[in-house]
């Protein structure tokens, strides 16, 4: 039988009531006693000496180990079983991974069989694998050599006293391999015998096995010997895969991902159209760059042989043509506004600047910016793709222009403008008479005094020749020249809109200065606050003599204001069904808080819902009412990874629930809110120790968040709706 020795390691004995992929002994190396005549039976085999049944009492020694062993073997021993006579009938030589049952002194009686004890590890051998085949050395002397020995392996479930051969063509088995033995000359035989599954190889569960002198019960004589040796379990491998994507675009990826079972230990894959086109890798990914129809193939390796799989087809998709053109690659703000030529008309778009429609690709020239752009056209088909095109937009004639002073003193000489784009000048009303209306020069002698409107009409550029511009400026001719003028405000914030100076009836400009730190116009006295440095300043507007003309010069003092330094610390992550809190790290302290979920300075988790939130924080200088701002984002998540349906207080059950949740172990009355994943409340109320369910039949399937506000804390359970 399958004795346990002392000379077993731990180790053996976990192996001997565990499934494992070979029949425990196969070699027969192993026996019950240290030496003849004790030796009884090998480990893990079993003989007529441990049968069951009526007639157990009259079986008799029909095994011995052998030190005959098969051809090329590095073991000792064999197994050797003989026929037998019992009561005047021949009991066949019999060993067994299972129990032999003695029930009937009829040979043929199906009390006569050997059986799987699932409950007793000395008379059953675990397997959950699926071998293809046995591989067994046998050595079959029948007296009369006609007669045909059998071995039998069989594969079945779970089933306590599994017979053989009664129960092999029963529902309880997986699969069997059964073989006659022939005479060969009284000399070793190599047998291979394949395993036929008629059963679920997922019910696998134990391995019977059972070699006879004779395949027919009673059917043989006195002094028939079988002789077994190094029996072995085929496990030929069964590649297999799974993937991402059977089909994908040119330069995409496929994920492969190996299946096999069976015991492979090494892979080969081949991979038609793919880069790399080879690979040993267990779980390769794949890069496709040309479109085709390719194939994919796993050959698997054990110690036992290779298999491949059949190919899997993949279909690499073109990318579609997503080029673009405009009809020039330059253009001015005048002209007809361009749409460009595509194949693949997707979604157009360019980098800031340019005015595009996002389904023609029409470029609105006067509307754009001046300058150089990257469009893009995006086509999402069965395969997405970009083409991209640069785009110029020249400038338009520039009209700026300046007098070397606003305020001309009549009687003095001629002024002449600086201009950049040639163009017209004119002016109004009446009065005002230039010297050449090209050039701008003013015939002082000829004008009348009083405030003019100067217009400079540019008609064209170098680059655009027919795309003209205006600007005007105000222009006094007087006797007595005014250089009074104030501005808006006596002080401005750096952000604010740059102030232009404000002159009384009879003033003018002439040239403006300042203090150093401002940037201001000189021409027009406009000052550009954010290219100025905070402080204050004086700023001038100088009228130069001229003729009978004295100089006029006025001061106005302007003050610039920096924006105050506003800060805001980072944000915890906060869980959806966190309640409401105030915010916090804004600097300087005194100002508030916005954005969404935000409301009295208050975050609320579940009016933001679940991702990421910008908040604001706006500040005020109460000195010099200056405002700036801060952001930083907070994250809110579902955080749905709780312990399974117990919280420290309160129990709800059942959970997983179908509708209808019950709480206990509720003091006092507790409201509660029930958040979906996204953080949108669902549903609010209270509970009691009397009032105690809560009813989500309405709610679509899925997970929600049940929070309990009691007197020690907000608690929260994750519910599974199903």
């Amino acid at each position: 039988m399958r004795k346990i020795v002392l000379s077993l390691s731990l180790f053996t004995l976990t192996l001997q009531v565990s499934a494992q992929t070979q029949v425990g002994n196969s070699d027969f190396e192993q026996w019950e006693g240290p030496s003849s005549p004790e030796i009884k039976e090998p480990i893990n085999w079993n003989s007529f000496m441990t049968a069951s049944g009526g007639l157990a009492g009259a079986a008799n020694q029909q095994m011995d180990r052998v030190t005959y062993v098969r051809p090329g073997s590095t073991g000792t021993y064999a197994v050797r079983i003989w026929c037998n006579s019992i009561f005047g009938v021949a009991a066949n030589g019999n060993v067994t991974t299972g129990q032999i049952n003695m029930g009937s002194i009829t040979p043929t009686n199906l009390a006569n069989h050997n059986k799987s004890v699932t409950t007793d590890v000395n008379f059953s051998d675990p397997m959950t694998d699926s071998p293809d085949s046995l591989v067994v050395w046998v050595r079959h002397k029948p007296v009369t050599t006609s007669k045909l020995g059998r071995v039998s392996c069989v594969i079945h479930n779970n089933t306590n006293g599994y017979k053989d051969p009664n129960d092999v063509a029963g529902a309880n088995t997986v699969a069997t391999a059964i073989s006659s033995i022939s005479y060969n000359g009284g000399n070793w035989q190599r047998l291979s015998i394949p395993f036929t599954y008629v059963g679920t190889p997922s019910n696998a569960a134990y391995i019977i096995t059972t070699f006879t002198t004779n395949q027919t019960p009673g059917g043989g004589n006195g002094g028939d010997t079988l002789a077994v040796d190094d029996m072995e379990l085929v496990y030929v491998p069964r590649p297999s895969f799974t993937t991402s994507a059977t089909a994908v675009c040119s330069g995409g990826s496929i994920s492969f991902t190996n299946t096999s079972t069976n015991f492979p230990t090494s892979y080969s894959w081949a991979f038609t159209g793919g880069s790399p086109a080879s690979s040993t890798a267990t779980n390769p990914v794949v890069t496709y760059n040309t479109p085709g129809t390719y194939t994919a193939i796993l050959t698997a390796t054990n110690q036992w042989g290779s298999k491949t799989t059949t190919p899997v087809t993949i279909t690499v998709n073109a990318l579609p043509d997503a080029s673009l053109s405009y009809a020039q690659a330059t253009y001015c703000p005048a002209d007809t506004d361009p749409v460009p030529t595509a194949t693949n008309a997707g979604t157009f778009s360019s980098t800031s600047g340019l005015v595009i429609n996002s389904s023609t690709g029409a470029v609105d020239l006067s509307a754009s910016t001046p300058g150089t752009y990257t469009v893009t056209n995006t086509y999402n088909g069965t395969c997405s793709n970009t083409g991209t095109t640069s785009l110029t937009i020249n400038p338009p004639a520039d009209a700026t222009f300046a007098y070397p002073s606003n305020t001309i003193c009549a009687g003095g000489a001629n002024e002449t403008p600086t201009v950049t784009d040639p163009g017209t000048f004119s002016a109004t009303p009446a009065g005002l008479v230039f010297a050449s209306t090209t050039t701008g020069e003013i015939n002082v002698a000829a004008s009348t005094v009083g405030t003019y409107t100067v217009t400079y009409n540019a008609t064209g550029s170098a680059a655009c020749p027919t795309s003209g511009s205006s600007s005007s400026l105000s222009i006094t001719i007087t006797t007595t020249p005014d250089a009074s003028f104030t501005y808006a405000q006596t002080a401005y914030c750096a952000d604010a809109t740059d102030p232009t100076p404000v002159f009384g009836a009879g003033a003018n400009g002439g040239v403006f200065t300042s203090t150093a730190g401002l940037t201001i116009n000189s021409n027009t006295g406009e000052i550009d606050l954010s290219a100025s440095t905070a402080g204050s300043y004086t700023v001038t507007n100088t009228i130069a003599a001229s003729g009978s003309c004295p100089m006029a010069d006025e001061t106005f003092s302007v003050t610039v204001n920096a924006l105050p330094n506003v800060t805001l610390a980072n944000f915890t992550d906060v869980c959806v069904y966190n309640p409401a809190f105030a915010l916090a790290g804004g600097a300087p302290a005194g100002g508030t808080y916005s954005g969404t979920g935000v409301s009295g300075g208050n975050f609320d988790p579940a009016t933001a819902g679940v991702g990421t939130e910008t908040i604001t924080y706006s500040y005020t200088d109460g000195t010099t009412t200056c405002s700036n701002t801060a952001t930083n984002t907070i994250n809110v998540e579902e955080c749905l990874g709780l312990t399974d349906n117990q919280i420290t207080t309160v129990s709800v059950y059942p959970n997983p629930t179908d509708g209808k949740l019950t709480l206990s172990n509720i003091t006092g009355n507790t409201s509660f809110k029930v958040v979906s994943v996204s953080g949108q409340v669902v549903l609010s109320g209270v509970v009691s120790a009397t009032a105690n369910s809560i009813d989500l039949s309405s709610f679509e399937n899925g997970i929600y968040v049940l929070q309990l506000a009691q007197e020690q804390g907000i608690q929260s359970v994750r519910i599974v709706k199903k």
